[in-house]
């Protein structure tokens, strides 16, 4: 039971950051970046192989290897990116799994690989870099060109015993359905 509870902060955490990357880019002190933003052409088949193509390049390598639990790709909805802060046509998708089967005390080694492994694809961080001497670090890191946004978390399973659990998930730009 707990591991369902943790497992459903997890993707509320998830969800929190999708819908916070929904619209306009943003650098680390909360600014719209206009000079940088560029439309993204793509649909929804694109951009969830784009998604699976990041999760990947995080969750590959990790040891101990984690068995990868699929969440979605579930739509976060219309996005609220026209300077007015209308909602338009587009959509925006996430995705993200759950890493199982391995000790629960893996669980910030594995998001620590995940941060490890977008670092050395280019990738930037949200914000600045998580406090690492945390039980429970997270990651929130996008891609740049193309604007996907991606996150790393930790779930708590046993605050006392330092048990948890970790999930990677990707959120798309704003694209336009079929």
């Amino acid at each position: 039971m707990k591991l369902r509870i943790a497992m459903a902060v997890a993707s509320l955490a998830a969800l929190a950051l999708a819908t916070t990357a929904c619209g306009s880019r943003q650098d680390g002190q909360g600014k719209h970046d206009k000079a940088t933003s560029k439309p993204v052409t793509m649909d929804e088949e694109q951009a969830t192989k784009r998604a699976e193509e990041i999760i990947h390049q995080a969750v590959d390598g990790m040891s101990p290897k984690p068995t990868l639990k699929r969440i979605g790709p579930e739509p976060v909805g219309p996005c609220v990116a026209r300077d007015d802060h209308g909602s338009d046509d587009r959509l925006q998708l996430s995705l993200s799994y759950q890493l199982t089967g391995v000790p629960g005390s893996a669980a910030k080694k594995l998001v620590r690989q995940a941060r490890d492994a977008w670092v050395k694809q280019g990738y930037t961080f949200q914000d600045s870099d998580e406090d690492w001497s945390k039980p429970f670090p997270s990651v929130d890191m996008r891609t740049e060109p193309d604007d996907f946004w991606m996150d790393a978390v930790t779930g708590v399973v046993d605050r006392a015993k330092g048990e948890g659990l970790a999930s990677v998930g990707v959120t798309s730009p704003c694209f336009t359905p079929r």
